[in-house]
């Protein structure tokens, strides 16, 4: 734990609930887009848009983010970035008109962008030598919002049968993320860090690092790739994997309990993972776990995906590969940054990673309409894997380690 720290505890528990409401109100929006389109009678090219912008204005704001979270401080730009998301989160249930509810939509997604990069550097704050810690604590928070979101969301719709029924959903996400920031302020009281994690000694390293950049650093492009590459064969998956098995005559029941498997075997490696990188002393063996993990489970699927018994390995492997990387690479911007950039280099990490998370579903679609199948889709997956090896071969060592 970091010198200066007060209440830790406290503030993992606030850094979970920050994570949890960053995930909500964006996962609910698919389930509803049905709705929303035939209410507001818009083309589905509209109500595609509704789900596209948030990941891509969280994308877009990540760069901001990173470096209002560097100049500002973590706890206050959070702050801001809760708030965005409780607001503009809420009242997309009060848009009555398209141009309305696509700013407030893109007004979400720009308070989540802002948020995230706070995520690692508070935890670098809070566990400067097993930031790991932290990390698996607030992804297991993006874990339960989104398995949260996708559970109750259809719940809530089912309470009527009104045309405007998908209002419902919104403000109550919009409220519960409400609460969730005036909890985050009220707890700010009760815990304080000191970043010296932040701070530099030197003039020398003062100077270096203000100069320095995540864009002309190797090690931040590592992780920039494989946050990217998991983000591309994860949303790939989410889009399409129940459309892959019933192309391959499962029934829908069962290509349901399949998907279910997927997102299930997220967890133990979202939270796992960087936790184990501490106790290794090593971001490699984790990231090289999680790859080869992911470089089993899409070959199966390539090959075998609806073969008895296994058929529920591979979808297991995937799901488990594609958190394993996604977590580590949420953490290891960390390790790469100069004291006081770790926002700069999470918003780089996290500004591309979501961009290139947008084309996986793209592409998949793509292939499927020039092919007839997704079986090329598939055969990708294998060779991103191996890419995502390769890489994890040369992921950085962990904050004060000379090891991994």
């Amino acid at each position: 734990m970091a010198t200066g720290v007060r209440g830790a505890s406290l503030a993992l528990a606030l850094l979970a609930l920050a994570a949890f409401n960053l995930r909500t109100g964006m996962i609910a929006a698919g389930p509803l887009i049905p709705d929303v389109t035939r209410d507001l009678h818009l083309s589905h090219t509209q109500g595609s848009l509704l789900v596209a912008l948030p990941p891509a204005m969280m994308g877009l704001a990540a760069l901001p983010g990173g470096r209002l979270v560097d100049r500002f401080g973590a706890r206050s730009i959070l702050t801001a970035g809760l708030t965005l998301v409780a607001l503009a989160g809420g009242l997309r249930a009060a848009s009555s008109i398209f141009p309305v509810l696509v700013l407030m939509t893109a007004i979400f997604g720009a308070g989540i962008g802002i948020a995230q990069p706070g995520l690692p550097r508070l935890g670098l704050a809070l566990y400067p030598r097993n930031a790991g810690r932290a990390t698996g604590v607030y992804a297991g928070g993006f874990f339960l919002g989104s398995v949260a979101a996708s559970l109750l969301t259809p719940i809530m719709l089912s309470t009527s049968d009104a045309a405007s029924r998908w209002r419902l959903p919104f403000a109550g996400w919009g409220g519960l993320a409400a609460v969730g920031a005036v909890v985050w302020i009220a707890g700010l009281r009760y815990w304080s860090v000191a970043e010296a994690s932040s701070t530099v000694d030197t003039p020398q390293q003062t100077a270096a690092a203000r100069s320095w950049s995540p864009w002309r650093d190797r090690r931040a492009w590592v992780v920039t790739l494989i946050f990217s590459g998991q983000g591309l064969a994860y949303y790939l998956l989410l889009a399409w994997l129940p459309s892959i098995y019933e192309d391959d005559g499962l029934s829908g029941h069962t290509s349901g309990l399949l998907f279910a498997v997927y997102n299930i075997a997220t967890f133990p490696a979202m939270v796992g993972m960087p936790m184990l990188s501490d106790r290794l002393g090593s971001r490699k063996i984790p990231t090289l776990i999680a790859g080869s993990s992911l470089l089993i489970g899409s070959i199966g699927l390539a090959t075998s995906a609806t073969t008895p018994v296994v058929l529920w390995v591979w979808p297991a492997l995937c799901g488990f590969g594609v958190a394993g990387l996604f977590s580590m690479g949420l953490l290891m911007p960390v390790d790469v940054a100069p004291p006081g950039r770790t926002g700069q280099a999470a918003g780089m990490v996290l500004c591309i990673g979501y961009l290139a998370s947008a084309a996986g579903p793209i592409l998949g679609g793509a292939v499927k309409d020039a092919t007839g199948s997704f079986e090329r889709a598939l055969l990708m997956l294998p060779i991103l894997a191996v890419i995502m090896i390769g890489f994890a071969l040369a992921t950085p060592r962990p904050f004060g380690s000379r090891g991994g």
